[in-house]
């Protein structure tokens, strides 16, 4: 994810709500935040599909050519970034959209590990192509209920700790759920900079 995104995606998470929160879980594709990676990566997922990490010692030919690995303080904070892909019939891996209001949907899963060492999906990444955000938006909300905060070309959900948003930009429509907690985790395992005498 570009830093600006990312760093976009923190300046709207901290924008004021403007209603109730959700009731309704907030999930997207075969994963959920909180639950562990191994629950994904041994789910019943469809014929010729898995789950593969950058941390993964081995990986399947072709995923190389996906971002996966972290650098940095991301890798400090223990922070793994995980995707679906499908093989092609001949041995060759690449990512396996997923269906989000009947649109092909690329999906990355970000894992940290907990304080029991426990790889925890905390933050899904959704991208579709550009101009799919009305249609996506009618789905997430009739699936979703009324978001908190809705401006034009952003959207947001809060359903306890869980948050999901949805924003249109020059990458295409961009979803977003996290895990505030977890969330929080990783801020607190990312390194400091020096105080000024």
């Amino acid at each position: 994810m570009r830093l600006a995104v990312f760093v976009c995606l923190l300046l709207l998470s901290v924008l004021p709500a403007t209603a109730a929160d959700t009731t309704r879980p907030l999930e997207l594709g075969p994963a959920q935040l909180g639950m562990r990676a191994n629950q994904l990566r041994f789910s019943a997922l469809p014929a010729n599909t898995k789950m593969v990490c950058g941390w993964d010692a081995e990986k399947p030919p072709g995923v190389e050519k996906t971002p996966l690995m972290m650098v940095g303080a991301m890798v400090t904070a223990k922070v793994d970034r995980c995707a679906l892909f499908q093989d092609d019939g001949k041995n060759n891996w690449t990512p396996r959209p997923t269906q989000v209001g009947g649109v092909p949907t690329e999906l990355w899963f970000l894992t940290i590990e907990d304080e029991a060492g426990t790889q925890r999906i905390f933050q899904i990444v959704g991208r579709q192509d550009p101009d799919k955000f009305p249609g996506t938006y009618a789905f997430l909300a009739d699936r979703w209920g009324p978001p908190v905060q809705k401006v034009p070309y952003f959207v947001r959900w809060l359903n306890g700790t869980n948050e999901g948003q949805m924003k249109e930009s020059e990458d295409g429509v961009m979803i977003w759920l996290f895990d505030t907690k977890l969330h929080a985790l990783m801020e607190s395992r990312m390194p400091r900079g020096k105080t000024k005498k």
